[in-house]
């Protein structure tokens, strides 16, 4: 089984995003409509109620549980940020904090377009990317395998090689995977696969988090590109998760076939 089959077996899962009393600018709605367009959360507002503070984003779960976070949060981290902010390196590893409701959206299949799209969906996907490199970041121990496509992101990306050379400086067990299109800079400590079938490393995009001794600490980002249409480059589809045996199943397949 590929990733592809791993994001498959996953779809059918929806959420509803609810926006509480909003006191926020339609500008700030619309950027959240947009956010989800055409992904499988349904965004909704409602007029508030007392126990629920105002400009509030809550998330409902089929499970019938709910998380929430400030409509000022999901702003500061999704809706008002620029590609910079990942690739320039502007924001440590300890500065991440991803909202709690963005966080609840996980086990939810997007597919998003990138470059040259001007949407901020695929901000979505980076933003979970780096909360699960914080995450391992934090803890400094278990396992780490982390899909750059091609290998001089590392080099290219600022951001990427400062919050690569931190990771490697921890205990972490750190797997980076990648087209060998240039050597990965000295000063990450990591192990690199480039054995792959080139069209595997070409179309993967995947974090994995596996802490040694608590499941519930581990997560995974996995993503596949799709092939693409009239000439433009395929979107992403993927999903994040936390859910201990879906993180497992993705170790499993990425240490087996791509290393």
């Amino acid at each position: 089984m590929g990733l592809r089959q791993l994001i498959e077996r996953v779809e059918g899962e929806s959420r509803t995003l609810t926006v509480v009393d909003r006191q926020s600018s339609d500008i700030v709605q619309g950027m959240l409509d947009d956010l989800f367009d055409e992904q499988p959360v349904d965004v909704v507002e409602d007029g508030g109620e007392d126990s629920v503070p105002n400009d509030t984003v809550v998330v409902s779960r089929t499970d019938g549980s709910t998380v929430h976070s400030s409509l000022e949060s999901i702003q500061n981290t999704i809706l008002f940020v620029n590609s910079d902010t990942y690739i320039s390196g502007s924001r440590d590893l300890d500065e991440v904090d991803t909202p709690e409701a963005i966080l609840g959206l996980a086990d939810t299949v997007f597919t998003v377009e990138g470059y040259p799209d001007t949407r901020k969906q695929k901000f979505l996907l980076i933003e979970l990317s780096r909360y699960i490199e914080a995450r391992a970041w934090r803890h400094g121990v278990g396992e780490l395998h982390s899909s750059f496509q091609y290998l001089s992101r590392l080099r290219d990306e600022r951001g990427t090689h400062e919050v690569y050379r931190a990771l490697g400086a921890t205990d972490l067990d750190v797997n980076i995977y990648g087209l060998d299109d240039a050597a990965v800079p000295p000063d990450i400590d990591a192990n690199v696969h480039t054995n792959a079938v080139d069209e595997d490393l070409r179309r993967a995009w995947f974090v994995v988090y596996t802490h040694p001794s608590d499941p519930s600490e581990s997560a995974a980002l996995v993503c596949y590109r799709l092939p693409a249409e009239d000439g433009r480059i395929g979107p992403w589809k993927g999903f994040w998760t936390f859910d201990a045996d879906r993180v497992a199943g993705v170790r499993s397949y990425v240490t087996e076939t791509l290393q």
